[in-house]
């Protein structure tokens, strides 16, 4: 092969190779190739404490520390009746009184409950069936204001009893147990039971039945009426039904010039 041939030839070899290099990065530029896909993972939603119920809170039932607990809670699932931990404190819900049955683990509800001082609290704490009925007091009937909402009484009725002698001019008078184990609800206006001194009182409010009700107003037209508190012992505790003195309690009569 001559060297004009052999020259020829190489030429020929450099320029498709360098045709076939610019093929290549038209090619490449035209058609890049394909990066590896970066899943991005959806943020944690943030989670907000609110007030549940730490067991089964049937209608009526007077709020303690214990009955409620904070519980984490997505916040894209929060609505406006939740109580949130960040702007409440459980000390603000005791006392209050669960209008309708929450369920253990449920959100409380600001419309699910009713606090001391609210319009249709006393409606709340009223036991199903019961009635609340006032009196009036003063600190010698009412026990030197050391009787408290939430205290068990008795109720005595002092009243005078007519002589069978028309020409007689002593006045006799009797106290008997009108009613027992009857529940204070509120003293005056208040139904906290939780002071650090007497309350002097000059209504006190009592939850007693229908029929009860009926006693005690004929009670308060026939004489004085009295508290007598009773005891917190275990034995006291348990479910009396209030009963009339005709049943149970005794007359202790007394005569007076």
């Amino acid at each position: 092969m001559s060297a004009r041939s052999l020259i020829l030839l190489i030429a020929a070899v450099l320029i498709a190779g360098t045709a076939a290099y610019i093929t290549r990065s038209v090619i490449n530029a035209r058609h890049p190739a394909p990066q590896p896909m970066v899943v991005q993972q959806a943020p944690e939603p943030t989670r907000s404490g609110i007030l549940v119920a730490a067991a089964n809170l049937p209608t009526g039932t007077l709020l303690k520390p214990e009955m409620m607990k904070w519980q984490p809670w997505p916040d894209n699932a929060m609505t406006p009746g939740y109580i949130v931990q960040t702007k409440a404190k459980i000390a603000d819900f005791v006392g209050a009184v669960v209008r309708r049955g929450i369920a253990a683990g449920e959100p409380i509800q600001a419309t699910a409950i009713v606090k001391p001082g609210e319009r249709g609290f006393l409606a709340a704490v009223l036991k199903p069936g019961m009635r609340a009925i006032s009196i009036g007091i003063n600190e010698t009937s009412g026990v030197a204001g050391l009787v408290l909402p939430g205290d068990r009484v008795d109720i005595l009725l002092t009243h005078a009893i007519a002589d069978s002698n028309p020409d007689s001019k002593t006045t006799r008078r009797a106290t008997e147990t009108v009613l027992e184990n009857v529940r204070v609800l509120a003293i005056n206006q208040t139904l906290d039971d939780v002071k650090d001194k007497p309350v002097p009182g000059k209504v006190a409010t009592l939850e007693v039945t229908p029929k009860q009700a009926e006693m005690m107003a004929v009670a308060v037209e026939l004489g004085r009426i009295q508290l007598s508190l009773r005891s917190l012992a275990k034995e006291d505790q348990t479910a009396i039904d209030p009963v009339a003195a005709s049943a149970t309690g005794s007359g202790t009569a007394e005569g007076q010039p």
